[in-house]
């Protein structure tokens, strides 16, 4: 049995509203898309799959991708650079300024749609398979400014909420293959055919500490353990925030006691499947400044006979280009447990 699971973290503030307005157009966001719009030729850009709208989004759909290529840099800043008004301008007041931000809202809105689309259609051309469970950080889809989502990124299994827009996760699906099983700060965790699924978004101050980050899994450990439809983690993904390369694998394997591994070696160039480049094009890491590697997916070299990882651009569609719609890459991984796991 192979199981597809996705991942990415949206660029969210510490608001406690989790509404559209936590993750429109955030600073590391906007670094993001400057930076790809230098880093990508006039020809490249995004690569935006099929889709219909009376059928279930995990389905494959053929046809070729439409490439769009990305809006230019300043694209996404907040306060243009002020225009000499014409005698035919509108009043630019509180309520042009509030019809702007609604209308960066709404934008915002349609590229979270048209990214998770993206992704189910994905998983069909690099996998061959659907895509069973999709989880995003820094997003709470059950706040109603959300709620338009399900209908391309399948139904909400589970919202995990905490204080702050930053720290939530929301975690979608077309199949009912997957079942909510724990969750904590900066972590959730779901079983989908047989696969224990740990997704993370590692808060700072446990990334940067062994002694921290070994705290952080043993305790995610203790709870899955006791947890109904627990047991031992297969695959532990997302933001991890790490220090180094090696760092999460060798944090979690020291703080749960099972043997970790990234599936993306260290070393092995960073592409991304999504997107297309008249030359050939690979990225120094997976944050907004693209570099430093903390967006991972490890597996656990007892359960897992494999994991292929690949990773999921930044960027998402507008009407006629792309921009960038979070800051980190996301994480498309297929899984395959050894034969009596599970």
């Amino acid at each position: 049995m192979e199981v597809v699971f996705a991942y990415q973290s949206l660029n969210s503030s510490s608001r406690l509203d989790h509404g559209l307005s936590a993750s429109t157009r955030q600073r590391f966001q906007r670094s993001a898309h400057n930076m790809l719009s230098r880093k990508y030729p006039a020809q490249g850009g995004a690569l935006r799959y099929p889709y219909s709208e009376v059928v279930p989004g995990d389905e494959a759909l053929q046809g070729p991708a439409e490439l769009l290529p990305l809006a230019g840099e300043g694209y996404l800043q907040r306060n243009p650079k002020k225009r000499r008004r014409s005698d035919d301008d509108d009043d630019p007041g509180p309520q042009h300024k509030k019809r702007k931000l609604l209308s960066a809202e709404d934008e915002m809105l349609s590229m979270v749609q048209g990214k998770a689309r993206n992704i189910y259609q994905l998983a069909h051309r690099v996998f061959g398979l659907k895509c069973s469970l999709i989880v995003l950080g820094e997003l709470d889809s059950g706040h109603q400014d959300w709620e338009a989502i399900s209908a391309a990124a399948g139904d909400r299994i589970h919202s995990s909420v905490q204080a702050k827009a930053c720290q939530c996760f929301s975690s979608h699906s077309f199949t009912p293959d997957s079942q909510f099983v724990a969750e904590g700060v900066g972590w959730c965790a779901f079983r989908c055919s047989g696969v224990l699924a740990v997704f993370v978004h590692v808060p700072n101050a446990q990334a940067k500490s062994v002694t921290s980050g070994k705290k952080f899994y043993q305790d995610i450990k203790n709870v899955l353990l006791q947890a109904q439809n627990g047991g031992v983690a297969d695959v532990v993904m997302g933001d991890t925030n790490q220090s180094r390369d090696s760092f999460s694998a060798e944090v979690i394997s020291a703080g749960t006691g099972w043997d970790f591994l990234d599936g993306h070696a260290s070393g092995r160039e960073i592409t991304t499947p999504d997107t297309f480049s008249p030359q050939a094009l690979s990225h120094g890491g997976t944050n907004s400044a693209d570099s430093k590697k903390y967006d991972v997916a490890l597996y656990n070299t007892d359960t897992v006979k494999n994991l292929t990882v690949e990773y999921i651009s930044r960027l998402s569609f507008l009407p006629q280009s792309s921009a960038a719609y979070t800051d980190h890459m996301g994480l498309l991984v297929k899984v395959e447990k050894k034969s009596g796991e599970g």
